[in-house]
């Protein structure tokens, strides 16, 4: 079968002639609305008379020139040109050219307007799409009008290149100065601390108070959620003086070996030029530890016995099935909380509220049996928390007078020992015995308050039980000679009520106390509980059973 091919029909094509609304040569003659962009690196002052005169050449330069018209002049002090995250200013022009209120942006040159390559493009691109340029004059480049985008991606390419090596030098700069020891400092941050005369930091004395009551309160027991709800209810401002105290800032002061007078260096470390992103140093470059490098706030000691009361608060046990992981989490508000455990399964106790017929009854039970029942722990008892209280109270007390016995025996050896002859009159004597009870007093107050593995107050307190053990026994010697065995025997009772009285028998449940004496306490039965204190003694005590009204 034969197919006739049959010539194609000449398509119809009619030219519509181009009717530019505006030529390159009108555009340029168009009267514009122009913006210019200042930037420096550095809030160094030269830098800074360098910004300054920038700003006064583009105010002067669009004043002379009839056809432009200042929309207004946009720039950014001390802010790096890699990234546009920071460059308020900049971001605000981009803003205002897309919303029309701009025709023109003129800058020094590419490095003023972007050092980072693909960014700079892509704002160029942004730009052009609403038919603004973006005029270089260093480079004598005006975007509107470029042919092709490879000349700019080279001049952009240099300034990356050269903002890379300046990085660079000035980041081998920094870490040059931490392996030589070199400090930075920033005081309007740093909370106890001033710049001093000689341009170093030194101690600012109302701060400085501030930051040892944190550090105080910490080791009482408090959490660090009521040291801060503490500091905002006193009225107390941070160090960059805001009212609202978030926990970030004191456990991250807690941790800060700046206020025993030493600096470690080197903590982060800019991970990324140009997204200039963070990251902790965990080993990927050296660190630098400059010891005694500024006035200190903190005793060592007191720093050491902080970060010891982080580990040991972060490491505590669960005390919830329903916990998402194996830690638990630190309760500063009941001392029992961490101290009260089970005999039988070693689980901490719980504080509940039983409400028995409208009147609520504050108990204590094991974690496991409130959890699982008797599966785990079938004999642990519930403790009612007033006798708990009564029975720590008891306990203390009797911890109080073993210690004042001791010392009672050895200051009484003492005395016999050195066998000193009895020189003073008995108004004399009784004056001398009054200071040192005075003293004696006060120095079991700062035992109790710096906790009971404290021994800084031992030589002193040794010295006075033993000045005060001769002085009591001249004193019933001299009463003895002047009324007679009856008035020496009243003598040696007044002495035994005295060595009560400074013992610190306590009448009242302290919580404070309890934390710098108690470091755990075993449920043994219903009615006995083994206390055990810091310094190692332990006492077994009966719990009495409050007579409910």
């Amino acid at each position: 079968m034969n197919i006739q091919k049959t010539a194609p029909t000449p398509k119809l094509v009619t030219m519509i002639p181009a009717d530019p609304q505006m030529t390159e040569r009108d555009l340029r003659k168009k009267h514009l609305r122009v913006a210019p962009y200042c930037r420096v690196s550095t809030d160094k002052e030269e830098q800074l008379s360098s910004y300054e005169a920038q700003i006064e050449y583009y105010t002067e330069k669009i004043d002379a020139n009839p056809d432009w018209t200042m929309v207004r002049l946009y720039a950014d002090e001390g802010i790096t040109g890699t990234s546009a995250k920071k460059r308020k200013d900049f971001l605000q022009m981009i803003r205002d050219c897309e919303r029309g209120k701009i025709d023109l942006v003129i800058t020094k040159s590419v490095s003023r307007f972007c050092r980072n390559t693909l960014d700079g493009l892509n704002y160029v691109r942004r730009l052009k799409r609403h038919g603004v340029g973006v005029y270089f004059e260093k480079e004598n480049v005006n975007t509107l009008f470029m042919d092709n985008e490879m000349i700019l991606t080279f001049m952009m390419s240099q300034a990356q290149a050269e903002s890379e090596s300046l990085s660079g030098n000035v980041r081998w700069g920094h870490r040059k100065n931490f392996k030589d020891g070199k400090v930075y400092y920033h005081c309007k941050t740093f909370l106890g601390y001033r710049w001093g005369a000689d341009g170093q930091p030194e101690i600012d004395p109302e701060q400085a108070a501030i930051v040892r009551r944190i550090f105080s309160r910490f080791l009482l027991g408090h959490s660090v959620r009521q040291i801060t709800t503490d500091l905002m209810a006193d009225g107390i401002k941070t160090a960059t003086g805001k009212t609202v105290w978030h926990d970030s800032v004191v456990q991250k002061m807690l941790c800060n070996e700046k206020y025993i007078g030493d600096a470690l260096l080197q903590k982060t470390y800019i991970a990324d030029l140009f997204t200039r992103e963070k990251r902790v140093n965990n080993g990927e470059l050296p660190k630098y530890y400059v010891h005694d490098c500024h006035p200190a706030i903190i005793d060592r000691e007191t720093f050491q016995k902080v970060q010891e009361e982080i580990a040991r608060r972060s490491s505590l046990k669960k005390t919830s099935s329903k916990a998402k992981t194996q830690l638990g989490k630190y309760c500063g508000k009941y001392v029992l909380s961490e101290l009260l455990v089970c005999g039988e399964c070693g689980s901490p106790y719980r504080r509940v509220i039983w409400t028995q017929k409208g009147v609520k009854r504050v108990v204590w039970r094991c974690q496991n049996r409130l959890e699982h029942g008797r599966k785990i722990c079938k004999q642990s008892p519930t403790l009612d928390e007033g006798n708990i209280h009564d029975a720590v109270i008891s306990a203390m007390n009797e911890l109080f007078r073993m210690q004042a016995a001791k010392d009672a025996v050895k200051a009484g050896i003492a005395a016999v020992l050195a066998g000193e002859e009895q020189t003073m009159s008995l108004p004399a004597v009784e004056f001398q015995i009054r200071n040192l009870q005075e003293r004696q007093l006060e120095l079991f107050q700062l035992i109790v308050s710096a906790g009971a593995d404290c021994t800084d107050y031992d030589e002193e307190l040794q010295q006075v039980n033993m000045a005060k053990t001769r002085l009591m026994a001249q004193k019933a010697e001299l009463e003895k000679e002047q009324r007679g065995a009856a008035a020496f025997e009243s003598r040696l009772a007044e002495l035994d009520m005295a060595l009560e009285q400074a013992s610190g028998t306590l009448t009242d449940f302290d919580e404070l106390t309890v934390r710098q004496l108690v470091s755990n306490i075993k449920v043994l039965d219903k009615d006995s509980l083994l206390i055990c204190f810091k310094d190692g003694t332990e006492i077994t005590q009966a719990m009495q059973r409050r007579q409910t009204a």
